[in-house]
């Protein structure tokens, strides 16, 4: 087995500012608006917020906004397209500041419209989205929830729910600042045109993106697919995201420079319509240092972690050997085939401490020529070949083992991902 050197991944700088300007609260006004503006289609004279005269669409809004205005939107059915194109807006919808992944909401601000192009564009630099629901229309063709541009950077999605689109978030970025996708909740965005089934979708190329804190729920294809269609996708952080019932987790190609870490996925197992096999976290072709640490996967139709050279089916790619890849500390139960998978052809693939038990076929396999990769200190029953897993120790605290002692943990300040701050580089 070869030995490797480390990987060294490019930090993911989570800098994005949430600060609400101090200007005061306008309503309708026929020039350009630099302070915050309000959008109340249930009320004509008074909004939500008491100001007079609000806009009755978002987009009338977005039209008069400058840059660095605020845009407030008071609950309620907004059916239209939005598409904002001038740079440095905040819209806030009902919920702004309140965890989607969570209880505890307010009515919410809802933006509806069967557009092929996107529910919502954002096509400008610096635009920050908070605290909406995004809503498709179920059996139905629906295109995307949200459209971000590749020419453009330093998004701020946070706190909202998308919801029977046909994919949740299409996902462009150019990488000039970075961007940040933060606590959002990701369900069922299967009604799709063509390409569909997915929370975030990427194919027309992302740069130093953090996606973080998010939950995603019953996807048919993928809670988070990279695609393999030209454009490179770099720097990227999937960090501490919960997956329940996706069809996978984290599907990865054509992307370098990539950290998935301290995810939890509990992916669809049993499903006759989508019955896979489908790993829970797989990277495919065309990845290059990539690091899968920590994660925990609960089940999955196909593996639990996969690293194979397959390219994306049906995009005409060759297959080729994923480089560079680091798989460490990750935590594989319930996958119908194996917890931790290394397919023929792959090569040098770093897999060390992590513990697979409790998966049907094998908790630990490669199928490399001869184990072209290096399997050090993992933890499983079942091997293939013999030896690449050790047994895991018996529990230490049966009785007869004495008294133990538990060292009472350190209290810990968690900074919010999501909240205005300088930020500092997030690196391994």
């Amino acid at each position: 087995m070869k030995r490797r050197a480390a990987v060294v991944l490019f930090a993911v700088a989570a800098a994005i500012a949430l600060c609400l300007p101090s200007a005061g609260a306008t309503g309708r006004s026929h020039h350009g608006q630099r302070g915050v503006l309000v959008v109340d289609n249930e009320h004509r004279h008074r909004s939500c917020l008491g100001t007079r005269n609000p806009f009755q669409t978002i987009q009338s809004a977005v039209d008069v906004a400058r840059p660095g205005a605020t845009i407030w939107v008071c609950p309620g059915l907004y059916e239209e397209t939005v598409k904002v194109e001038t740079p440095r807006l905040t819209l806030k919808g009902a919920n702004a500041g309140r965890d989607a992944t969570r209880s505890g909401r307010d009515r919410e601000s809802v933006v509806s419209h069967l557009d092929p192009e996107g529910t919502v564009q954002l096509l400008a630099d610096d635009i920050t989205w908070d605290g909406f629901t995004i809503r498709g229309f179920a059996n139905m063709q629906n295109g995307p929830g949200m459209v971000t541009s590749e020419r453009h950077s330093g998004y701020l999605i946070r706190d909202t729910i998308f919801i029977d689109n046909g994919v949740g978030l299409d996902l462009g970025a150019g990488g000039k600042a970075p961007s940040v996708v933060c606590r959002n909740r990701f369900i069922a965005n299967n009604e799709f045109n063509v390409d569909g089934g997915y929370g975030v979708f990427s194919e027309r190329g992302a740069k130093k993106v953090l996606i973080t804190y998010n939950r995603f729920e019953a996807h048919n294809g993928a809670a988070i697919f990279f695609a393999d269609r030209g454009r490179p996708q770099q720097d990227l952080l999937i960090d501490h995201n919960k997956s329940v019932g996706d069809l996978s987790f984290a599907t990865l190609y054509n992307t370098s420079r990539v950290r998935v870490t301290h995810n939890s996925a509990t992916a669809r197992v049993g499903d006759d319509d989508f019955p896979g096999p489908a790993s829970a976290i797989f990277l495919g072709a065309r990845n290059d240092r990539v690091l899968v640490h920590k994660n925990r996967v609960h089940s999955a139709s196909g593996n639990g972690i996969d690293v194979t050279p397959s390219a994306e089916p049906n995009q005409g790619g060759k297959d080729a050997a994923p480089t560079r890849i680091t798989v460490s500390k990750n935590q594989a139960t319930g996958a119908l085939l194996a917890g931790l998978h290394m397919a023929a052809g792959t090569a040098d693939v770093a897999v060390t401490a992590n513990t697979a038990v409790g998966n049907t076929m094998f908790d630990c396999r490669d199928e490399s020529t001869g184990v072209q990769n290096t399997w050090t200190a993992n933890f499983g029953v079942t091997s293939s070949p013999d030896d690449l897993c050790a047994p895991p120790p018996p529990p230490t605290d049966e009785p007869g083992h004495g008294k133990r002692h538990h060292k009472k943990p350190k209290k810990q300040h968690k900074q919010d991902p999501c909240v205005c701050t300088k930020g500092h580089p997030r690196a391994v």
